[in-house]
C-alpha cells in the first residue's frame, strides 16, 4: 500500500493584486503564504473526487465536503533537495490555474469565490522520491477559508452558476490594497462582473508594466461593466479592476479582474439596473 504525505498550498490570489480604476493607479500587494499540513492516506485522489482542505480521505461529492480534485499530476523543473514554499507555489500552481477555467467550464472563474487549492508531497515524502501535485477547488468564505458545502462544481460556471459564487466586497476594489469579501446579499460597494477576467499574458513571460495592464484593462473592464449595468452614463457607479502583482504573476495570477463599484454601499445587485437608483 502506497502512503502519500503532502503539504498543501492554498492560492489566494484573487487579493494578492494591485489596484486601479480609469483614472486611480495601483499598488502591487504580496499574495497570503499558502498553509501546510502533513497527512497521509493510502493512495491520491481521483479527478472529481472530493475531500477536505486537509486531508485526502476521498468522500461523496454529494455529501459534506471542502475540495474537489480537478487534476492529478507531476512536479517538474525542481532539484533533488527540498524546495522552498515559494518554489513549490510556482511549480504548482500554474498548472493547477491553467485547468480551473476548463474544469469549471466558463472563464469567469477568477470573478468568483471559487479558488485553486494545491497540494503537494511534504519534506519526507519528498526524501521518499514524490513528485505529484494535486489540484483542488474550493469555494471560499468571507474570512478567505475553506466552505464546507454539497454537490459538485464541475462545469457550473457553465451552467448559469456565475451568481452563485460571484464575489462581492464590502471594500473598494479601485482604492484598498486588500479587500474583504462580503455576501452578495447584503451591502457590499462591489460586484466582479461576467465576461470580466482580463488575460494579461502568461506566467512564464515578463510581466507588464502598471501602465501596459491598465491599458489592456481599461477598455474590457469598461465594456464588460457597461453590460452588466445595461447603461454607460452612471456617475455613481465606475468600471474598476485589480491587477496581479510579481508573486501573483509568477504563480499563474495573470488576469485583471473587472468590477462594477459603486460610490457608496447598496444591497441587492447592480446587474442591469440601468438608470435605475441603486437598490437598498
Amino acid at each position: 500500500m502506497t502512503r502519500v504525505r503532502l503539504a498543501v498550498g492554498v492560492f489566494l490570489s484573487a487579493w494578492a493584486v494591485s489596484a486601479c480604476t480609469i483614472n486611480v493607479g495601483g499598488q502591487a500587494v504580496p499574495g497570503p503564504m499558502p498553509s501546510t499540513a502533513s497527512a497521509s492516506a493510502p493512495a491520491l485522489p481521483k479527478s472529481g473526487q472530493c475531500m477536505n482542505a486537509f486531508d485526502l480521505k476521498v468522500l461523496d461529492c454529494a455529501g459534506s465536503h471542502e475540495a474537489e480534485v480537478m487534476s492529478v499530476g507531476e512536479l517538474s523543473g525542481l532539484g533533488s533537495g527540498y524546495p522552498d514554499t515559494q518554489a513549490l507555489r510556482k511549480a504548482a500552481l500554474p498548472p493547477c490555474r491553467s485547468v480551473l477555467t476548463e474544469y469549471l467550464g466558463s472563464a469567469d472563474a477568477d470573478s468568483t469565490r471559487l479558488r485553486v487549492w494545491a497540494f503537494w508531497p511534504n519534506e519526507q515524502g519528498w526524501k521518499d522520491g514524490q513528485r505529484w501535485r494535486l489540484c483542488t477547488v474550493v469555494e471560499i468564505g468571507p474570512d478567505e477559508k475553506p466552505l464546507v458545502r454539497k454537490g459538485s462544481v464541475k462545469g457550473t460556471l457553465g451552467q448559469n452558476g456565475f451568481t452563485t459564487f460571484q464575489t462581492c466586497t464590502s471594500g473598494s476594489p479601485s482604492k484598498d490594497a486588500e479587500i474583504k469579501m462580503s455576501a452578495c446579499t447584503g451591502a457590499h460597494l462591489a460586484e466582479a462582473v461576467p465576461g470580466g477576467v482580463v488575460s494579461l499574458g502568461k506566467s512564464s513571460d515578463p510581466a507588464p508594466s502598471k501602465e501596459q495592464m491598465n491599458a489592456i484593462a481599461k477598455e474590457k473592464c469598461t465594456k464588460a461593466v457597461h453590460d452588466y449595468l445595461g447603461s454607460s452614463k452612471r456617475a455613481d457607479v465606475f468600471p474598476a479592476w485589480r491587477n496581479p502583482g510579481s508573486q501573483a504573476w509568477s504563480e499563474g495570477w495573470t488576469n485583471a479582474i473587472c468590477y462594477a463599484e459603486a460610490t457608496k454601499a447598496f444591497t441587492g445587485t447592480l446587474f442591469g439596473i440601468r438608470d435605475n437608483p441603486l437598490p437598498s
